[in-house]
């Protein structure tokens, strides 16, 4: 299991667009994609269950990758992350 931590930086937070295109990276793998959030954790996979954490600017989450093809989804996903 791969963990990627970061710092949610977009002012509005993990907005519908950002959960979309996470949602749509980790579909594209064939490991499990979790986001924790303050004690919760929701699948990556469905972009409704990410907004309804609702993450705010400033706040920190971590990413767990799980899988046969983790190493490569994880960096997929870390650099999407970069742009939070």
């Amino acid at each position: 299991m791969l963990e990627i931590p970061c710092d949610i930086t977009d002012p509005l937070g993990l907005h519908v667009q950002l959960a979309v295109l996470l949602a749509s990276e980790a579909q594209r793998w064939r490991s499990s994609v979790t986001l924790e959030h303050a004690g919760r954790s929701v699948g990556v996979s469905q972009p409704m269950e990410l907004m309804m954490l609702g993450i705010r600017c400033g706040e920190h989450i971590v990413v767990r990758v799980s899988g046969p093809d983790e190493a490569t989804a994880a960096e997929a996903i870390r650099k999407i992350m970069a742009t939070f």
